[in-house]
């Protein structure tokens, strides 16, 4: 009966014109609070009535008014205009209570976009006062963004541009914010990074630097230590060739120049390198040892005995290289998962000698006396047998024939464990 009623609510929507991309049509708006309502009755005051509210799609404010200021005495409203003979823009409103206590729209914007994406209020550099970042589509893939101080009520924009990725965060072990934006349209040779701060109430570029033209997705930021007093910001991303390749960017300072060892050569670009699969995780730049310096991960190469098998059945050890006079110096082999929360740093006589296998279903790391190929029985050097609890996991150690050469001492497995959550710490009980 049930299947019957929706078939004939279906065949009358149809028979009415109606189409399911219409449906959004036939929904009632949100209900305007008192406040918003006054908003909304001040803006058609101005402007009439032949414009649509605009809703940003993500971030904290997601309304179409937007109300700030120490006194909630500002607002801004997005709204759009579209018709016959008129072209579709995209406006910002903004609105002050006068003395009155009512609201009065004063000033707009014009936004050459499609969307509304978000709008932030922040501060960075010298100026304590909150500045709004304003991000918005342009088109099916192109963002720009926005920047826009309004002191005394009088919003200025400051900047207007393209991005690809952008972020506002002490920087560099600073003590004031900027805001970092990368652009990477992949219509020029190169992806650059500039970072904006305030002086004196005027936005100003502080520092750029060329990043990694490869790049297709930007994944996320980690800043720490390169070296000793030496701080430094890592930029994660995908490749844009290649959905299980992952490469990195490091921003540090020699002198006031910024700088980035990647773009140096492509050499360096393939020494930071990961490729996941279905066994290999992806491992990013991290203090692995607990020694304060970030350290960069590489994952290209595989494990004794995967070398017939498709790349995504790999499992690519992750080699860990410190930074020194803009190459990458290999410090540790591992085998990294994040899945169970360790990292098992493979002894220097194990490489070349001994391989390794992972077992999702048993949650098991398993090392062997390498064969070829990986499916061949050899004999088990150590197994890892991570369960579950409340508190993480509980680790079980197998080393079936303390009598092989290749058994760890304590000592080495000591150095060679460690969990990735309690890095800094004690980790092996």
């Amino acid at each position: 009966m049930r299947f019957f009623t929706l078939i004939l609510l279906m065949i009358t929507l149809l028979l009415s014109g109606c189409a399911f991309g219409a449906i959004e049509d036939m929904l009632s708006p949100p209900r305007l609070t008192d406040e918003q309502q006054a908003i909304y009755t001040a803006l058609a005051d101005s402007k009439g009535s032949g414009f649509k509210l605009k809703y940003p799609r993500t971030g904290e404010h997601r309304s179409a008014f937007v109300i700030y200021g120490d006194n909630n005495d500002a607002a801004i409203v997005f709204y759009e205009v579209s018709g016959i003979n008129v072209e579709r823009s995209l406006f910002m409103n903004f609105l002050y209570k006068n003395n009155d206590d009512n609201w009065e729209s004063m000033y707009e914007i014009p936004i050459r976009g499609v969307d509304i994406e978000s709008v932030s209020f922040t501060s960075f550099g010298e100026d304590e006062e909150d500045a709004i970042l304003l991000s918005y589509s342009v088109g099916q893939s192109e963002k720009k963004c926005m920047v826009i101080t309004h002191a005394d009520r009088r919003p200025t924009r400051q900047f207007d541009d393209i991005y690809t990725f952008l972020q506002v965060d002490y920087f560099f072990g600073r003590d004031y914010r900027e805001l970092l934006v990368i652009k990477n349209d992949r219509s020029g040779p190169s992806a650059i990074v500039a970072f904006y701060t305030f002086r004196e109430g005027q936005l100003f570029r502080s520092a750029r630097s060329e990043l990694d033209p490869g790049a297709g997705e930007y994944l996320g930021i980690t800043q720490g230590n390169v070296a000793a007093d030496t701080p430094a910001v890592f930029i994660n991303h995908r490749k844009y060739d290649s959905s299980d390749s992952f490469g990195t960017d490091i921003l540090l300072y020699q002198g006031r120049r910024l700088v980035n060892p990647v773009v140096l050569s492509s050499v360096n670009s393939e020494r930071v390198l990961r490729r996941t699969g279905l066994i290999t995780e992806l491992a990013n730049p991290r203090d692995i040892d607990g020694d304060g310096i970030i350290l960069l991960a590489a994952s290209t190469g595989e494990f004794l005995g995967y070398e017939h098998l498709p790349p995504q059945e790999k499992l690519r050890p992750v080699v860990w290289r410190a930074l020194i006079d803009d190459s990458f110096v290999d410090r540790y082999h591992s085998l990294y998962s994040e899945r169970f929360d360790f990292v098992f740093m493979l002894p220097g006589r194990w490489l070349n000698t001994v391989t390794a296998a992972v077992n999702l279903e048993e949650n098991t790391v398993s090392f062997f006396s390498a064969g070829l190929p990986i499916e061949e029985v050899s004999e088990l050097i150590l197994r890892i047998t991570a369960t579950a609890d409340k508190e993480g996991f509980i680790y079980d150690f197998e080393t079936p024939n303390p009598e092989n050469p290749l058994t760890l001492t304590d000592e080495e497995f000591e150095n060679a464990f460690r969990i990735l959550s309690r890095i800094g710490t004690d980790n092996v009980e």
